[in-house]
């Protein structure tokens, strides 16, 4: 049997009447070729733009064998018709109605060629030639006397007959465009590369804890909503995907750029915040072609190469909203350097201001790639959420991240569309009460004692949220808590707590996350600070506060 990529067709093909032709297809193709031919269904592809145009390209089945190369098929299904003198094709429904249709073989034809621009542009492929095939079938329709036209003779065309043995068929269509192109081998490194292009695989493992093991659940793969959100990714240039904390926005930005870069594309993977930058960075070291950085690094790096001259720090509102984003502006001008795609992760702190530079950036500011990952119920920045025009919108609404019992203790502050958790239930939130600074020292050092000496929690998977700053609040100058540790950063300090605000951690998260010295934060973004705080515990959440503060959270009477 075939390999078939993916290996079972997907809900959403099983349940659609109109699919039944590439059903119908996929069966065969599975049934009637070995295993040394792959088979990729329903794939699409973007492209670097070819002489000032884009070359996307989608096709129903794509097939790779290492010695045949590879062969494009289209599927029309139903009773199909082509007028003669117009060239133009149509869909014949059961009423003998005519209904315009795309020409399949033009279809395929260019999609071949699209595919061929794309494999030239994966830098592992080093310039080989190779010669790709096409063809077209029409599983419902009889076999005519004559060819369809000039450019579809029966050797690449298949018909309702050849369904009972759709292998010997293609072939057929292999032998046939060998004798035009003669032997065009793909090899075992050729279908790998093909395979990363049009089925790569995306797993995301999340570690266990000692304790709370089954609360800190392991994710293997990502879930049918989000191979959907993928899948449908693959089709559009320019997207804008709205979530909830916890939706697997910033594991979708990274997987997204990462898979761009991997195409051959210049990219770059770009957000607000300097900490979630980092952890992007360690998340995908070293690949060709991506570029990570914070917006604001971004600007001042752009305009440093332009030499225009920028302090390293501002000290006010303006120097980050106006001052460095017109630097950007003006680099632009001067630097020939452009990407071929952007992605942003947490857009909603993306000032308004910001989006006409950034897609300057763009080798095609107007069509190039653009991806935009944000979440609507946050606001802590009090950035405008006003998106470049033209994105597609998508909405993820099933929580990833948190416990059933952390999440509904989210949703108490969560003010966008409807969302579900699909974790464990998990441990109840964890209250602690005190009163003033010295009382909520004591009481987390107890805690971490707990947690870490006594529960054996790795300490780095655990973090302290503050809700203002670490410099002026109840933890300044605070380096040890009993016998534990705590650091700014953990990836230097990996055995130490880390000790953040809760603004900067936006888009991060821990197994174990403790909030605390949150009770006297601006009514203004209260409620949009524990959202966030909140959402950043995978497995269990304790907070320590004011009794005042923990009623308000709705953690106790």
């Amino acid at each position: 049997m075939a390999k078939m990529y993916p290996r079972h067709l997907p809900q959403a093909a099983l349940n659609d009447p109109r699919r039944a032709a590439e059903r119908k297809v996929y069966a065969g193709l599975e049934k009637g070729l070995d295993d040394a031919y792959s088979v990729y269904y329903s794939v699409a592809w973007l492209s670097k733009p070819q002489r000032g145009a884009a070359s996307d390209g989608e096709v129903d089945f794509v097939m790779a064998h290492p010695d045949d190369g590879v062969l494009l098929l289209e599927v029309k299904g139903g009773r199909v018709a082509r007028d003669g003198a117009t060239g133009r094709w149509a869909s014949i429904d059961r009423y003998d109605e005519a209904h315009p249709i795309k020409d399949p073989i033009e279809q395929v034809r260019k999609s071949k060629f699209s595919l061929l621009d794309k494999i030239n542009e994966h830098p592992k492929w080093g310039g080989r030639r190779i010669e790709l095939g096409h063809g077209v079938i029409l599983p419902d329709c009889a076999t005519p006397d004559a060819p369809l036209s000039a450019d579809a003779p029966h050797e690449i065309v298949a018909f309702s007959a050849d369904m009972e043995n759709l292998g010997a068929k293609v072939r057929q269509m292999y032998r046939y465009w060998r004798s035009k192109h003669g032997d065009s081998k793909l090899g075992a490194d050729g279908v790998k590369i093909l395979t990363q292009l049009l089925a790569p695989t995306f797993q995301l493992r999340k570690p266990l804890g000692a304790s709370i093991a089954e609360d800190d659940r392991q994710i293997l793969e990502l879930t049918e909503q989000q191979y959907r959100v993928l899948d449908l990714l693959s089709r559009q240039r320019r997207v804008s995907v709205a979530g909830g904390a916890g939706t697997g926005k910033t594991v979708l930005a990274g997987e997204k750029a990462r898979r761009l870069a991997e195409e051959g594309l210049r990219v770059l993977l770009t957000c607000y915040n300097r900490p979630l930058s980092e952890h992007l960075q360690g998340q995908f070291p070293e690949i060709e072609g991506l570029e990570i950085s914070t917006f604001h690094q971004l600007c001042y790096d752009w305009a440093e190469k332009a030499g225009n001259v920028l302090p390293k720090t501002g000290g006010d509102r303006e120097y980050f909203e106006k001052t460095m984003p017109e630097a950007l502006m003006k680099a632009i001008d001067k630097l020939e350097k452009r990407y071929d795609a952007i992605v942003v992760d947490e857009a909603q702190d993306f000032h308004e201001m910001w989006w006409d530079p950034l897609q300057l950036c763009l080798s095609d500011p107007d069509t190039g790639i653009l991806y935009v990952f944000y979440d609507d119920n946050q606001s802590i920045y009090q950035r405008a959420t006003t998106f470049p025009k033209g994105l597609v919108e998508l909405s993820l609404s099933e929580n990833l991240r948190n416990t059933k019992k952390i999440h509904e203790l989210a949703r108490r502050f969560y003010k966008g569309g409807d969302m579900h958790a699909g974790g464990p239930d998990g441990r109840a939130v964890e209250a602690i009460e005190c009163q003033g600074e010295a009382a909520t020292r004591h009481a987390v050092a107890d805690l971490l004692n707990r947690l870490v000496v006594e529960q054996e929690v790795p300490a780095s998977q655990v973090a302290i949220l503050v809700g203002k700053s670490v410099d002026r609040g109840a933890f300044a100058g605070t380096y040890q808590l009993g016998s534990v540790g705590l650091t700014a950063n953990q990836q230097v300090e990996s055995k130490k707590v880390l000790l953040q605000t809760i603004h900067g951690f936006k888009g991060l998260e821990r197994r174990v996350v403790v909030l605390a010295d949150v009770d006297h934060v601006p009514p203004s973004i209260r409620e949009e600070l524990f959202y966030v705080g909140i959402t950043r515990a995978r497995a269990h959440l304790a907070v320590v506060a004011e009794k005042a503060t923990l009623k308000a959270l709705g953690l106790t009477k």
